[in-house]
């Protein structure tokens, strides 16, 4: 089929390209620019150094006939105030048999995670993690709903304890966690053809800094907006506090790329010098204008499609033969 998408690339190529190169507006690139705050990182050297923590995990897998052998990791990295490097995680690798492999091993990602924030919050200031926090509580809300997991059933976790202990440590450490997003189709703020964070990242001139914390419930987004006013739901019904997820595009460095950055906060709690602190702590403490922490928990939670050939390896499984023909 590669032959005909070609064609087709080339037949409709005019059309895909002005997609891909959308010139928008002096006007809406105006509206762009004003919406953007610039801000660079001071380092106050009076302020008190702090430790900073990062979460990530990864997974991938191989399917035989009737089973798959994955390999899940969740990975997190803990700097403390003098530059010290920890480094600790989850390696699971198991065989599962199951009808959605992908989805099951994203939600104990998730599990896994949040198992992780629960670990960390006695030993960082801040902690950094991979994601979002509205689609993370999206994806459980849903999977709380479905009738069962095959994985998470036979791994023991139940999707509502691990929604429950999501709620309660972010109500317990709202200040601590920071979910940042290298990739967002999300059209919170402008509402326009493409995601947001392409417009902030393209029209701004490369400045570094951010845009005013927007409160998730009046996201431009009718999915998100929603999403959110159910976080704010559970979490009163779960906790008794009522918060929100807040949400800002942030630029680290000059001319490096935007991320899409989420906090949980009260309402009506001022979050914006929350993100100026966050672009303070972590100017110093960013490779390319990405959070080192993050990119760490990355290289070590990531499963390459060699990783698992080497596990199969080891293992000494063998692809398995075709049956038989009928005789």
């Amino acid at each position: 089929m590669l032959t005909q998408a070609l064609d087709t690339a080339l037949v409709l190529f005019g059309s895909l390209r002005s997609k891909i190169d959308e010139v928008i507006s002096i006007d809406v690139a105006k509206e762009v620019k004003t919406l953007w705050i610039p801000y660079r990182g001071v380092r106050n050297p009076y302020m008190k150094r702090i430790n900073v923590a990062a979460i990530d995990s990864g997974y991938n897998y191989k399917e035989f006939r009737g089973y798959a052998l994955y390999i899940q990791n969740t990975a997190w990295i803990h700097i403390d105030s003098k530059g010290g490097e920890q480094c600790n995680g989850i390696a699971d690798v198991d065989v599962i048999s199951t009808s959605n492999i992908e989805y099951e091993l994203s939600l104990l990602s998730i599990a896994r995670e949040v198992e992780a924030m629960s670990k960390l919050v006695t030993s960082a200031d801040i902690i950094l993690v991979d994601g979002s926090a509205v689609a993370m509580f999206s994806k459980l809300r849903r999977a709380m709903l479905e009738s069962e997991h095959e994985l998470l059933d036979f791994k023991g976790i139940k999707v509502s304890e691990v929604l429950k202990n999501f709620l309660i440590t972010l109500s317990l450490y709202p200040r601590k966690f920071v979910f940042l997003s290298k990739n967002s189709t999300a059209k919170d703020i402008l509402g326009f053809v493409k995601g947001d964070i392409y417009y902030f990242e393209r029209y701004t001139e490369g400045l570094p800094g951010y845009t005013k914390p927007l409160n998730l419930t009046q996201s431009k987004h009718m999915g998100i907006a929603l999403a959110a006013k159910m976080f704010t739901h559970s979490m009163k019904s779960t906790t008794g506090i009522k918060a929100s997820i807040y949400m800002s595009y942030v630029r680290f460095e000059p001319y490096a790329r935007v991320y899409r950055v989420e906090l949980v906060g009260e309402f009506d709690e001022p979050v914006e010098p929350r993100i100026r602190y966050l672009i303070d702590v972590l100017s110093t403490a960013t490779v390319s204008g990405y959070p080192y922490p993050l990119m760490r928990a990355d290289q070590i939670a990531k499963v390459s499609n060699n990783d698992v050939e080497r596990v199969v390896a080891v293992l000494g499984v063998m692809e398995d033969p075709y049956s038989r023909e009928p005789i």
